[in-house]
C-alpha cells in the first residue's frame, strides 16, 4: 500500500527521485545522497522502465561497495527480456551503509529508460555534541 511507503517517507526525510538513463553514460555516482555522514538511507523501492535494450547489467549499489542491493541483466531488444523491472524492499526499506549514497551503473552504456527510486533517510548514528575548548557545552554559558 502507498500509506505504508510514505508513512516513513514523511516521519523521516523523504528521498524521492526519478534518473534519466541516456546513451554514453555508463555511471551515475550519487544519484541520492544522505544529509550528512551520520544519516542514513533507506531505499524502499526502485523501477526501472527500458525504452530501449541493450545487452548489459544495470546495478543499484552503496557507494560501489558490497554486491549490489538489485541488478537487472538487460539482453537486445525482441529477446524477452521485461521493459519494466520493479525491485520493491517494503515500507521499511532496505538500509544503506550509514553515510553512503545510492550509485547506479552499467555494464556498458547502451541501456536508455528511466529510474525511479523512492527512500528515505533518517539518523543511523550517534551525533556527538559539540563542546567548547575550554569545556562545556555551546550555549551553556560556563
Amino acid at each position: 500500500m502507498a500509506g505504508d511507503y510514505t508513512h516513513l517517507q514523511f516521519q523521516h526525510t523523504r528521498k524521492v527521485t526519478d534518473l534519466n538513463i541516456v546513451v554514453g553514460t555508463q555511471n551515475y555516482a550519487d544519484v541520492i545522497t544522505p544529509k550528512s555522514a551520520n544519516h542514513q538511507l533507506f531505499i524502499q523501492k526502485i523501477t526501472l522502465s527500458i525504452t530501449t535494450h541493450f545487452a548489459g547489467t544495470v546495478t543499484f549499489d552503496d557507494d560501489g561497495a558490497g554486491p549490489p542491493i538489485a541488478a537487472h541483466t538487460d539482453a537486445a531488444a525482441g529477446a524477452g527480456i521485461p521493459s519494466v523491472v520493479t525491485w520493491d524492499f517494503g515500507p521499511t526499506g532496505r538500509p544503506l551503509t550509514v553515510g553512503a549514497n545510492l550509485d547506479v551503473g552499467q555494464s556498458a552504456a547502451g541501456i536508455v529508460g528511466v529510474v525511479h527510486i523512492e527512500a528515505y533517510e533518517k539518523l543511523g548514528a550517534v551525533v556527538a555534541a559539540f563542546t567548547q575548548p575550554g569545556g562545556g557545552l555551546v550555549g551553556n554559558n560556563q
